[in-house]
């Protein structure tokens, strides 16, 4: 890999940032006492005799150093295809052109960025909403016909991976300069680095902001049936590395209740969408479905999974069964208080905490999260799938190396001061206790990868395991995972050849 993998103190950081928070900020510790008023009773005595002060002029602020050689780009327009309206580009004028600005000074600081660049390059940063269905048919059609409708695009990993797949975007290694800050520090961009990336898609496509590391999954708990049960709070077990698959199965079953006692399950032990649980349980267990050049269904590693999902769903019924009808029902169940552990993200968390107070009240209960359990098999490692938004360029677009250069300088508005570019305040407002965004940044951290859900039609997971084993109960884990390798492994074999 020739990026080179620097990894930034970020939990430092945003430790010291919220320090300086907990104290009122730098800014207010520097003003105590400045307004307070005067009493009128200073003593005159001790006026006259005070020496003249004498203010030394401060310090030049140095400029940053500029690495980046300027070019003319003849008016060009760098365009950015997205799926919401961003701010500032070089339509915008004023801060308040954003309707929701908050920050008025990082906003400025952005604006006055966007006029740097473009004076700099002379060129145009425009970002385009697609639409989130718009930006993938832009990818399918307008890449594959030569002509890319625009220079960057932001993706999601579930059609993002496809477009690597099928040979849509270019290789980062291939073309950007060695002076950038993807190849050295990392303070502005970085490449997605996670264990087992390389080897799945053959190169380094996607980069992101950097940023605090926010895109972890893990499960949510609801606190308040863990202290009724008298069950020792899952985080305390991470901790003591003592979370793992056998402690979850004997917590789910503990938190299965029949509460009126009329026969009928009223809260199950687990509940939430099946593709982030056999992400969290396969990677924890030292395997992968679609890791590598080869299948994994093999892999006993990945069996064993398979065979614990059927443990919770169809032996110990602990697991809340899964409704092919309505995908939220299973993301959101946990806010209605029908499961104790679910499938956790932040913007989920948030989402369902702000729809509360929307309606009138907070939620009825504690939550925490913690890592997927360990399996029996893993390296002792909690690790986190991958998730979140990353940019690919597409392949026919001139000069890369320029676009690339000049919209790495773009995102550069903070000038890599870590206190202006990682802000948590968002972060923070998705969790219930400072502990929780900790955790949850470390799953943001140790990050694995596996692409078993990018397939399409060519591998359909859900039709060929999940349904089979969870919902219709008509097929063991042995025969699905027997009919399911050769169509897994002819996905990989036709993609592999697209890339080559």
């Amino acid at each position: 890999m020739k990026l080179r993998k620097k990894f930034l103190a970020l939990f430092l950081v945003f430790t010291m940032v919220l320090s300086l928070m907990a104290c009122g900020g730098k800014e207010d510790t520097e003003d105590v006492g400045k307004d307070l008023p005067s009493t009128g009773q200073e003593d005159e005595k001790d006026q006259e005799d005070k020496e003249p002060e004498v203010t030394e002029a401060p310090t030049p602020t140095e400029e940053p150093v500029d690495v980046y050689p300027a070019f003319d780009l003849n008016q060009r327009t760098i365009k950015v295809g997205i799926w919401w309206d961003y701010y500032y580009t070089s339509a915008h004028n004023d801060i308040y052109d954003n309707p929701q600005v908050g920050n008025t000074e990082t906003a400025q600081m952005q604006l006055d960025n966007v006029r740097r660049i473009e004076k700099k390059y002379n060129c145009r940063i425009e970002f385009v909403n697609l639409g989130w269905n718009g930006i993938m048919e832009s990818i399918n059609t307008s890449i594959t016909a030569g002509t890319p409708e625009c220079d960057i695009y932001l993706t999601d990993l579930q059609f993002g991976i496809p477009a690597v797949m099928n040979g849509l975007a270019l290789d980062l290694d291939t073309f950007v300069p060695d002076y950038c800050d993807l190849v050295n520090d990392q303070k502005i961009v970085k490449p997605l680095i996670a264990k087992g990336a390389e080897e799945v898609l053959g190169g380094n496509f996607f980069f992101t902001e950097q940023a605090l590391p926010v895109n972890g999954i893990y499960l949510g708990y609801n606190v308040n049936m863990i202290e009724d049960l008298g069950l020792e709070d899952p985080q305390e077990l991470y901790r003591k590395g003592e979370w793992t698959w056998e402690k979850f199965a004997e917590y789910a079953k503990a938190g299965t209740r029949d509460l009126d006692n009329d026969g009928n399950t009223d809260i199950f032990g687990f509940g939430g969408i099946f593709t982030d649980l056999v992400n969290g349980l396969v990677l924890n267990n030292g395997g992968s479905i679609a890791g590598g050049e080869t299948e994994g269904l093999s892999s006993q590693q990945t069996v064993k999974a398979f065979e614990f999902i059927d443990q919770l769903y169809n032996k110990d019924l602990s697991a809340r069964p899964w409704n092919g009808d309505d995908w939220d029902d299973n993301l959101l169940a946990w806010s209605d208080g029908k499961v104790m552990f679910w499938t956790a993200q932040a913007w989920s968390l948030k989402q369902e905490m702000d729809a509360a107070i929307q309606e009138g009240a907070e939620l009825p209960f504690e939550f925490k999260v913690v890592p997927y359990p360990l399996g029996p098999d893993s390296d002792g490692t909690y690790y986190s799938p991958v998730a979140g938004n990353w940019y690919i360029i597409p392949v026919g677009v001139e000069e890369p190396d320029k676009v690339f250069q000049v919209f790495e300088e773009f995102l550069n508005w903070h000038q890599g001061d870590e206190e202006y570019r990682d802000d948590p305040t968002w972060f923070e407002s998705c969790f219930m206790t400072l502990d929780d965004v900790e955790l949850a940044m470390d799953c943001g951290r140790n990050l694995k990868m596996d692409i078993w859900g990018s397939f399409g039609d060519y591998f359909r997971f859900g039709d060929m395991i999940w349904w089979p084993i969870v919902v219709n109960k008509d097929t063991t884990v042995a025969q699905a995972i027997e009919s399911a390798k050769p169509v897994l492994q002819d996905a990989l074999d036709y993609f592999r050849s697209k890339r080559q």
